[in-house]
Order: structure tokens, then sequence, then C-alpha cells
């Protein structure tokens, strides 16, 4: 497996620290001739916007054409790198926490995403499609892990099912990733930061032109981290590295040609806290860890990416991009729970058993290839834009997984981590199971669309994308129920082809607002069986949606409002008493989506989202899923998220001061474990002390309050996991 050379965290982080001394050294030489006048003091200062969503920037993460997202008929929001470094966001799952609408659930050691109470199992890299990390049946088997923050430009992020750009999948939405691309002019960035729980963080990024004519560009960025958890034995160290180049083969023709090594190694939480007696709350101290000291998580990732893009002309383009994506991981856990949905809960005595020890050495490979065409046509006195697309992407997850049975119990009120004793992983007479799984799945698609200027102020999205889907499988049993074992198989072969239509309709209501309606599909093929032993047709997932957008001062402030409608069908409801299922299983999701970012003030910015989500079962799935019934539990009915920031003038020009909230109604879960309703208060102070040196002070979660993150399936023996405690960040930026 190519993977590049290791890298020392700690010379990887001296490395970051010695550059920066440099860079701050350079800068401090520039500062004297840059403080001579005003004027170039505030030519050259940072950019203090906060929150403001890239009104103008065209994407292409729902239509595959080059839209705005004013132009684009679903509800999007964007996060660009302001907002990523000055709320000190340093994950995928920070920034979602921020977004409006999308809901950061807690799910096998891993965060997941959810919105429209649907999952998001599709995320995009520069439009290259792959599957979220744990969001196969089993996420234990997943090798991949999600890319550092810090490599990215700005993430796009589409609620509801986008049916002309994503093959199959879960109806929630998408995530598209855009990297960060090199630039013909040098710069260089980075940051130094220190947080709560010495939560330690530095990274670098440079950019800018190898030659004198500037056809070749490159750009680097490193990053290392290294942080303890509010929980006891829990921590995190982390190191990425990417870099990317373009060469200019003509000046209608751009090669470029990137890559990345990331590690990950931290301690899983995989089990989180048990209830007490019906599910009444232990008042556990918020550090408590019920997990084994030796449990780990170490997660390993390379890709390297390529795209050749031809210009034809002003007005038409092809772009053939590739990536390959090599991960392993190894995890191994061992912790208390009972995993039991009868389970009442820890009595008087304290007790808790573990929940057995496991072992998961995982490895995965991704290929994908697309080829786009785009451009402009002119037809009865309009100009239109049309986009097609040839894709094919493959999958190839390894799984070898060892499972010891141990169910000591032990007191949760006086339990340590050290108390539980790692076995021999390679004692085959010690384990309960030792089983290989190998998985793969094959996707070709071919995407067609078209923007149709029906009028000046008319505007119909049509086209459609046609999947060949292919998945399968094999086992081989080494132990079983504890005795040797040699049985092989093969998995059920799952081969599904569909056509996803897409449509919508905007309308121009002025320059700065218009309308939008719009229909789009998803499906998502499945492995079980009706009574003649035939695979079932695919879930479909169906999202309507009908709403406004306006850009208002020159795109700096953007309103949206939204109204939508997901049904997902053919879900399987399995036949009781029979090894086979049928495909009625049918719900619904309804709600309403309100977004405001940008300048209110020249001076102050302003980003708020509020989500109303309520779903429900249309069909009985089962004596616990009935008609009627809430199909997402766990999803808050009410969501808001706001932040906002000043920037003051005069003699206090330089400083600046943020506060937000995120609030939510009460959950639950699908065992009715309930979580009430709670607000959590944030704010930052920044102070730019040159135009190249900036300090910023970030606090999350002020009033410490104490409330459990959103999960689907807590239970009262496990699953139930304690948000961060209140917490504070120090962070140093500088720029050249």
């Amino acid at each position: 497996m190519p993977y590049f050379p290791k890298i020392s965290i700690t010379k990887l982080s001296l490395a970051i620290l010695l550059i920066h001394c440099s860079y701050v050294h350079a800068n401090n030489e520039n500062i004297i001739e840059q403080s001579t006048t005003e004027e170039n003091k505030k030519l050259k200062q940072l950019d203090v916007i906060i929150v403001k969503a890239i009104p103008s920037s065209v994407m292409s993460t729902t239509t595959g054409m080059d839209l705005t997202v004013k132009e684009t008929p679903q509800s999007i929001s964007v996060i660009n790198q302001n907002e990523i470094k000055n709320l000190g966001l340093n994950s995928t799952a920070d920034v979602l926490k921020q977004t409006t609408g999308i809901n950061v659930i807690r799910e096998a050691g891993r965060y997941r995403f959810q919105s429209r109470g649907f999952y998001i199992d599709q995320i995009e890299e520069d439009g290259m499609s792959s599957t979220v990390p744990g969001s196969s049946s089993n996420a234990y088997r997943s090798a991949s892990s999600m890319t550092d923050l810090e490599i990215y430009d700005h993430i796009e992020v589409l609620r509801g099912a986008s049916g002309l750009t994503q093959g199959n999948g879960e109806p929630g939405g998408t995530i598209n990733a855009v990297r960060k691309k090199p630039t013909e002019e040098f710069q260089a960035n980075g940051s130094v930061q220190y947080g709560s729980w010495d939560n330690i963080r530095s990274s670098i990024d440079v950019s800018g032109s190898l030659n004198q004519n500037k056809s070749i560009r490159g750009r680097l960025v490193a990053v290392a981290g290294d942080s303890n958890s509010f929980k006891k034995s829990v921590e995190k160290n982390n190191q990425t590295i990417y870099g990317v180049l373009d060469f200019d083969l003509s000046d209608k023709a751009l090669f470029r040609i990137g890559a990345l090594y990331q590690q990950v190694k931290e301690t899983p939480d995989m089990y989180g806290l048990p209830m007490g007696t019906n599910a009444t709350d232990l008042n556990l101290n918020r550090n408590t860890y019920l997990g084994a000291d030796w449990s780990i998580d170490n997660f390993k990732k390379s890709n390297i990416f390529a795209e050749l893009t031809h210009n034809f002309s002003e007005d038409w383009k092809l772009s053939t991009k590739a990536n390959a994506t090599w991960s392993e991981s190894v995890q191994k856990f061992a912790g208390l729970a009972n995993s039991s949905t009868s389970y009442t809960g820890v009595g008087t005595n304290g007790l808790l058993q573990l929940n057995n020890m496991q072992f998961y050495d995982n490895k995965s490979q991704e290929w994908s290839i697309n080829s786009t065409l785009t451009g402009k046509y002119y037809l009865f006195g309009q100009q239109h834009q049309l986009f097609g697309t040839i894709s094919y992407n493959k999958e190839q997850h390894d799984s070898h997984w060892r499972w010891h049975i141990d169910e000591t119990p032990y007191n949760v009120y006086t339990f340590q981590s050290s108390q539980i004793s790692e076995p021999d992983w390679n004692d085959s007479t010690i384990l309960q199971s030792d089983v290989l799984n190998k998985n793969h799945i094959e996707q070709k698609a071919i995407s067609l669309g078209t923007q149709f200027n029906l009028l000046d102020r008319l505007h119909l999205i049509a086209g459609g994308r046609y999947t060949d889907f292919k998945a399968g499988g094999d086992y081989q049993y080494y132990t079983w129920a504890g005795a040797p074992d040699s049985e092989y198989g093969k998995n059920t072969d799952v081969n599904k082809k569909k056509f996803i239509p897409y449509a919508g309709l905007t309308f121009d209501l002025s320059s700065t607002t218009s309308a939008y309606i719009s229909h789009t599909e998803i499906f998502k093929p499945q492995s079980n069986i009706d009574s003649s032993s035939k695979l079932l047709d695919p879930v479909v997932g169906k999202n309507q949606e009908l709403g406004i957008k306006s850009a208002l001062f020159d795109g700096d402030l953007n309103l949206s409002a939204a109204l939508f409608q997901i049904e997902q069908e053919n879900r399987a409801i399995s036949v009781s008493g029979t090894n086979y299922s049928v495909p009625e299983g049918k719900v619904r999701s309804r709600g309403l989506d309100l977004e405001i970012s940008g300048k209110i003030l020249p001076q102050w910015q302003l980003f708020a989202g509020y989500t109303y989500n309520k779903s429900k079962y249309l069909e009985t799935e089962s004596t616990r899923y009935t008609e009627g019934s809430n199909f997402s539990k766990h999803t808050p009915e009410h969501m808001f998220r706001a932040y906002s920031s000043y920037q003051f003038s005069g003699i206090l020009e330089n400083l600046s001061i943020g506060a937000g909230i995120s609030a939510q109604t009460d959950t639950s879960s699908l065992y009715d474990v309930k979580q009430g309703g709670y607000t959590l208060y944030n704010a930052n102070i920044r102070y730019q002390f040159t135009p190249n040196l900036t300090l910023n002070l970030i606090g999350q979660n002020l009033s410490d309050k104490r409330y459990y993150e959103n999960q689907r399936t807590r239970i009262n023996g496990m699953n139930n996991f304690y948000g961060t405690p209140r917490s504070y960040l120090l962070k140093l930026d500088w720029q050249y």
C-alpha cells in the first residue's frame, strides 16, 4: 500500500514552529516599514469578517453547473475561511455544529451528520464523491477518517437530496469540501493555539509561484496537534501534510496534482456513560471515562488527486479528475456498558459489566474518476448553461475483527481505566470470534443537466442522473462461538440501476431576490430479500422545496427561507417469523429553514439560522415504529444558531468582539432516553496587534451547561455522551 513516509509528530511540530518563528521575524522587520502610515496599515489589515457566506461565488455541489447560491434552487450554507479561523474551528464536525439545520450526533466513537432527520452519508472533495467515514452498516469496520479542516478553503453544505451529483445515499444532504489551491502571488499564514485540557495545535500554509512567469504554482499546508480531553485518560494527536501543484500547460489548459498524508491517534470513547434506574441521570462527573487505558484508534490516510482542465473557449470547458485514497485503521477497545435495550440502568450498588473486548484491523482503498463538460449555448435569444458528467467509483473495504468475551462487573463510581487488562489478540484460544470481512462497491454514472433561461427572469434547471450500482463481498471465519471455524461464504450481491430526475424553477423577483421551487430524488440500494429471495428495490428519497433567496448590498448580506418535504419509501420491513422483508416502509420529514448571513453594517457581521423539522412514519414498520410516530426522535424540532461580531472604530479599531448561541428543543432516542432542550453561549474577543499578527480568545459553552449530545440509540446501559463543558482557546494568527 503506497503510504507516504511516517512523520513524527514531534518533528512536524518542531518544523512548523521553526517556520513560524522565521516568518514572525520577517514580519517584524516589515512592520517597521508598514507602520509608517495609517493608510498602509489599513490596506494590510486582516479581514475581520466573522460570518459571511460567499454569496457571489459559484458552486456545483447541487447541479453540477457553475451557479451562485442565489441561483441554486435548494438550501445551501457556505462556511468560509474567515469563519473557520475566527471561530477557532478545527474539524468538519466543528463547522457543522455552526451550520443551519445540521444535527451532529455521536455514533460508534465518531461524529455523524444529519439534516432534516436523515443522514448525510456522502462527502465530496472538489466535487469528487466518497462515503462519509463511519457511515457503513458497521462503523467499526471503517478504515477512513475525516480529513483535517486546515487543507480546505471553504465548506459547502447542501440540505436535501442532490440527485444530479450524487449516485446513491440518504436524502439528508451533501458536504462539499473545497481544497485550498495554489496562488500566483506569494503568501504565507499560520496559527498557534492553546486551549483547555492542553489543546495544542499549530499550522502553516504557504503558497505562490515557483517560476518567473508564474506558470507553475504550489501550495503546502502542514498541521500538528496534540490534546487531552475533559474526560480522564482520553487524548488525541494528529498530523497532516498536504501539497498541491498547478501547471499551466498552455493559456487554455491547466494540470493540477496533489497529495495528502494524515495520521490521527486518539483514545476512543465507544460507549459513553450509563443511566440510572429507569433512565435517571447518575450525575457522574463529566470527566468520567469508563474505557480501558489501552483502547486506541489509529487512523492513517494517503490521498493522491489530479485534474486536467481544458478551456475550448470562454464558454466551454472540459475537466477530468482522478482521486485515489488508501486508508487503514487499528481500533481496539473495551469499556463498561450494557447493550441490552431491556436493561433498566445502574442500580444502587453502582455495578456495570464490561462489554467484552474488540479489535478491528481495517484497510480500504478508493478510486474515482470523472470527466465533466460544462458550457454555455444560445437558443431562442437567450444564453443557457449545460453540463454532462461521466463518473466511475470503486471502493474496497477489508476488516479483520477479533472479539474476546469478558463481562467482569466494575463500580462506575470508583472505576479506573487501568483495571482492565488487554488480552493477547494473537492467542486464538481466548477469542470468541475471529472473522475477516471483505466488501466492495462499484458505481458508474452519467449525468446531464441544463439551466434553461425561459425568460430574462425565469430559469429552469432540469436534468437527470443514471447510476449503475454494484456491491458484494465475502467472509472467512477463523473462530466462531469460541471454537475453530473455517467457513467461507459470499454476501448477497447487489446490482441496481436507476435513473434519478432533477427539476428546479427560479424566478427573479428583482435584481437581488429570487423565488424557487425544486424536486429531486436519491436512491439507496438495500441487501434485504423478498419471499422469492430477490433483492428489494432500492430505498428512494424524494426532496421537494419551495423558497426565496436575497443577496443585498452587492451580496454582502444574504437571506433565505425554505419550506421542505422529504419522503423516503421502499424501506424494508421484516416479516415476522421469516427471513425476508417487504418494501413497504415510508417516512416523511417536513420543515422550514431560515438563514441570514453577512454584513448588517460595515462593522457589524451577523449569522443566524433557524430550522423547524418534524418527521413521522407514514407506515408502521414494527411495534416500536408505528404509523404516525416520530421517525427521527433524536432530531430537535427547533434548532437555532447565531453568531454576531462587531469591529470597533477610532482608537479601538484593532478590537473586535463576537457572541453567539446554539439552542435546540428536547430530543429523545429510539429507546426513549430523553434530553431536555438547552442553549449554549459562545463568545470571542479579537485584537490585531499589527497588520500581520492577531490574537483571538474564544470561549465555548460559557454557562457550563451540562447536557448529553444527540444520539439516536441512547439506552440505559450505554451511548450517553456528555457535551463539552466550558472551554477556552487562545489563538495567534499570522500572515505574510
